[in-house]
């Protein structure tokens, strides 16, 4: 059995290119019948906080896996980000532990790619203004590889403003010539006249906004299925790939 902790996934990590994560979610997507996925089981605490459990195996890779991940706020003084996660890899037919593995860069890699994915599958096409709510780093993820697809797009990003989190977003990407930036002080600035709207927030505890907020034709991405709720009831389509994943977030 091999251990992979945070530093040795991350260097690896970085050494891919953004492109390739994208693909890699398209190729899952195209081949989930490959896939035995059971929904995954979720554990609830207070304020928010939880642990949910998702096990996964192909077969024809000889592949069986489980990730633990949680959501915790960091106690005062803590450094450490918000959610964590962890993955056990086994042989599937022979069911050999081969690798623990630190699933935090992967997680939110894999998350921000698949927002991206849907932006380009779901989004209008040529669409040019993104609004962004919760710039931690699976945002930072979603846009690192959003922008390697459509790099020769002039984009207005709007940003919405928290604990400084835009500014460090803002230089994040200064050097990129086809973005422009706004920052929004309320979610009404974030999601009005936005053509796709992505959300990373892990905490809400109500809708972010009113229905005529949201510019029709516009295309909402709740990487949490957090405060877009009120959308269900008006949007002309809800996609998802897996429901039964998501029913009673």
């Amino acid at each position: 059995m091999i251990i992979y902790d945070f530093e040795t996934i991350r260097k690896v990590g970085k050494e891919i290119p953004k492109i390739k994560y994208y693909s890699w979610i398209n190729d899952a997507l195209e081949n989930k019948q490959n896939f035995q996925m059971p929904t995954k089981s979720r554990m609830s605490q207070p304020d928010g906080d939880y642990y949910a459990i998702m096990p996964c195996m192909n077969e024809s890779e000889n592949l069986a896996m489980v990730k633990m991940i949680g959501r915790h706020i960091p106690r005062f003084g803590e450094d450490r980000s918000t959610m964590m996660s962890d993955i056990m890899l086994y042989e599937a037919n022979s069911g050999i532990l081969k690798a623990i593995i630190d699933g935090e860069y992967i997680t939110t890699i894999r998350t921000g790619a698949s927002a991206a994915h849907s932006a380009i599958l779901f989004g209008k096409q040529g669409f040019t203004i993104i609004g962004l709510i919760g710039l931690g780093n699976i945002m930072t993820a979603c846009i690192d590889i959003l922008l390697e697809i459509i790099k020769d797009r002039k984009l207005v990003i709007k940003l919405f403003k928290y604990n400084n989190h835009e500014q460090r977003f803002m230089n994040r990407y200064k050097d990129v010539s086809n973005i422009k930036f706004i920052l929004c002080d309320t979610y009404e600035e974030t999601i009005v006249g936005s053509e796709v709207i992505i959300s990373a927030v892990t905490r809400v505890t109500e809708d972010f906004g009113s229905d005529d907020w949201y510019t029709e034709g516009c295309t909402v991405i709740p990487i949490m299925t957090l405060g877009f709720t009120n959308c269900d009831l008006f949007f002309d389509h809800v996609y998802s790939d897996e429901i039964e994943q998501i029913r009673g977030f």
